[in-house]
């Protein structure tokens, strides 16, 4: 599956979580989109929501901030604009599924949150769009899961192709004892077919290195402009610009170490091999015509000549030269 330019067989696509980081204020989200591009990410991400459906009356101050928060429908054709120009990626989560369609618009997936796994209405439509769609699964045990995924397998026979789970605790943030990164593996054997990646919530980016180490191909991380004097929750468990641009070269050195899979000898290291191996040297001061024997021979580096493995070979033969006690026995040494 490619993603953002990247093929994920081989590479890790990095999605930087704005969420409503812009607070309602399309210049921040504006400069949230630069900032991403700057750091190397491949795409940023947005909530998009209607206010009304997002959440009920009953919480009156969280209803306020929701709707404070909240950007205008023609406000993502600017972002998507500015993505284009920045060329980075762009998604969006629908938290409300009236905004499904608005959310195909602006990339290639969508984006369904933890709290939506169960959520058929959702489902139901997303699994008809020509979209792949990346779910968090976070507050679901593998039950949950696998019921969402076969739900979306009914109504999408061909759902394997363009369906990406990620490994996410919904708690803000996570305690990193609590990250249970390890259920990546457990997501990977259950859905062979399926990417499996990571949506992090953990103030440590120790739990998103070692989801990249253990096979996510799709890693998802909150980021702010700024944490100084912000009260929303969502920026004190955000990377700022320096902790995101660390992570994002750190998550790509890590995928080249996951590079290569192989039992032979690494191509960098083979100049060494010689050097570092035993080689036969003269145990004693061996003189000019004398026939070897096992005790005038000893080991030590490098094997630039001879093996250790080669001492049976040279033993009685005549030596032309005269070879001083530790040098290294070479072939032209030898009648």
């Amino acid at each position: 599956m490619n993603l953002f330019g990247r093929n994920l067989k081989k590479d890790i696509a990095i999605i930087a979580e704005a969420g409503v980081n812009h607070e309602g204020n399309i210049s921040t989200a504006i400069k949230m989109i630069d900032f991403a591009s700057e750091a190397g990410a491949d795409a940023i991400k947005f909530q998009i929501y209607n206010p009304e459906r997002f959440v009920s009356r009953d919480n009156k101050n969280r209803f306020k901030r929701t709707k404070k928060f909240s950007l205008k429908d023609e406000d993502y054709k600017i972002l998507k604009k500015r993505a284009l120009k920045r060329k980075i990626g762009i998604i969006a989560t629908p938290v409300t599924d009236d905004k499904l369609n608005l959310a195909c618009s602006l990339g290639p997936a969508v984006k369904i949150a933890s709290g939506d796994i169960n959520f058929t209405p959702l489902l139901h439509k997303i699994a008809k769009k020509k979209k792949k769609i990346i779910i968090s699964t976070g507050n679901s045990n593998i039950k949950e899961i696998s019921k969402t995924y076969n739900y979306l397998k009914k109504e999408n026979p061909n759902i394997d192709n363009k369906l990406i789970f990620l490994h996410c605790v919904s708690s803000y943030p996570t305690p990193i004892s609590q990250s249970n990164i390890k259920r990546i593996e457990i997501l990977k054997k259950r859905f062979k077919k399926l990417i499996v990646g990571y949506s992090n919530h953990c103030l440590e980016k120790e739990a998103i290195l070692a989801a990249c180490a253990l096979g996510a191909k799709v890693v998802e991380v909150h980021i702010t402009l700024s944490k100084k004097n912000k009260k929303f929750r969502d920026h004190q468990m955000s990377f700022d610009r320096t902790q995101f641009s660390d992570l994002v070269k750190s998550i790509r050195a890590i995928n080249l170490t996951l590079s290569e899979q192989s039992y032979n000898t690494m191509k960098c290291e083979r100049s060494e091999k010689k050097l570092m191996r035993k080689g036969l040297i003269a145990k004693n001061n061996l003189t000019k015509n004398k026939i070897l024997n096992k005790n005038d021979v000893d080991f030590a580096r490098p094997a630039s000549y001879f093996s250790f493995l080669d001492k049976k070979k040279i033993i009685g033969k005549k030596i032309k030269k005269n070879i001083p006690k530790g040098y290294l026995l070479k072939k032209h040494y030898f009648f």
